[in-house]
């Protein structure tokens, strides 16, 4: 009998030691899987991809990208939702992975049946693509947009041209935006000339290395300049340490009369300055006392039509011995700056 117990715990012991190994074997093929699937290369939060939204560019001319849309689409706003409405006159499958995650659609506005309402939406919200470039781009009668924290700009890393031309926005709260991984700004608000104010106050920019034509009041769309409202730009949080290009970044504004902030700008990596404050027409002076211009190769046109200008302070960085300067004063108020003013 006692060899009997003996040799039936041994049998066990035999399926203790079984169901180990199987649960060992299992256990590593799951951790397997597992750190396979953490490595997977993708836009976005992965565990979140079907919310990304597509990317354009500035030929686009599908969905609400078609120049129809562009010229007739008045508001702009992100929901929580990709529920399409029953009233919605047409609606798009723009996600990033194709499978209908992110919806657009537009809706008759109620003043104008022959203008229309977009909405872009994701369950929990939209998810911004690495790559959001030209989102806006040419909505020449788009006048407000809301984000209602709706659209995640955290993995956001090119901001260039996203609301260009959009010369009807009179309102624009980006205080829901991350961009601190973003590296291009260039063109991001180039001919809105309508924003009366513009709050930057929660950008993060020191992986920014493009801000050329940034604020410039180009507008490609009516063929040229336009003034622009914008009588102030506060940009004292700004960080430019890793900037590279400023062409044209204030051109063309021409009610412009205070750059707030622009003192504390670290350029010494900057090589392209030319037609930074192009006809600034109303500005009167410049603190450009932390600027160190020792590697700005182009500086052509910097103060052109800064017909107001009477004063420019810089500081022991300034030089202008590597760069071209070809019109840098034309028709301005001044005709050289000196340095130890600061």
């Amino acid at each position: 009998m006692q060899r009997h117990k003996n040799k039936r715990r041994r049998g066990n012991g035999k399926v203790v030691i079984l169901i180990s190994i199987c649960l060992l074997f299992i256990m590593s093929a799951g951790y397997a899987a597992f750190s396979t699937n953490i490595n997977i290369t993708a836009k976005g939060n992965v565990l979140k991809q079907d919310r990304v939204i597509q990317q354009w560019t500035d030929s686009s001319n599908e969905d609400f990208h078609t120049d129809y849309y562009r010229e007739n689409i008045v508001s702009a706003t992100f929901l929580d939702t990709n529920q399409v409405p029953n009233n919605a006159t047409e609606s798009w499958d723009v996600s990033e992975d194709g499978k209908g995650g992110v919806k657009a659609w537009v809706v008759p506005t109620i003043e104008d049946s022959t203008k229309y309402d977009l909405y872009i939406g994701a369950n929990d919200g939209v998810i911004a693509n690495e790559d959001s470039s030209h989102l806006f781009e040419s909505f020449v009668n788009l006048t407000n947009i809301e984000f209602n924290n709706n659209f995640n700009t955290s993995n956001m890393i090119n901001m260039e041209y996203m609301f260009t031309s959009c010369s009807n926005l009179l309102d624009l709260d980006l205080s829901s935006f991350d961009t601190s991984k973003v590296t291009n700004m260039g063109g991001l608000f180039m001919g809105c000339s309508s924003l009366t104010e513009l709050d930057l106050s929660n950008f993060k920019t020191s992986n920014v290395t493009i801000m050329g034509a940034m604020f410039s009041m180009w507008n490609d769309n009516d063929a040229g300049r336009s003034s622009g409202q914008l009588k102030k730009i506060d940009l004292t949080g700004f960080d430019t340490s890793n900037v590279i290009n400023m062409y044209d970044m204030f051109a063309y504004n021409t009610n412009l009369t205070s750059i707030i902030g622009l003192e504390n700008f670290n350029t010494a990596k900057v090589n392209i300055m030319h037609g930074l404050f192009n006809s600034c027409s109303s500005l009167t002076e410049l603190n450009l006392c932390s600027f160190n211009t020792s590697n700005a190769t182009n500086m052509i046109g910097m103060f052109s039509h800064t017909t107001k200008l009477q004063n420019i302070y810089v500081g022991g960085n300034w030089t202008t011995v590597n760069a071209k300067t070809t019109n840098m004063f034309t028709n301005s108020g001044i005709s050289s700056v000196t340095t130890g003013q600061c």
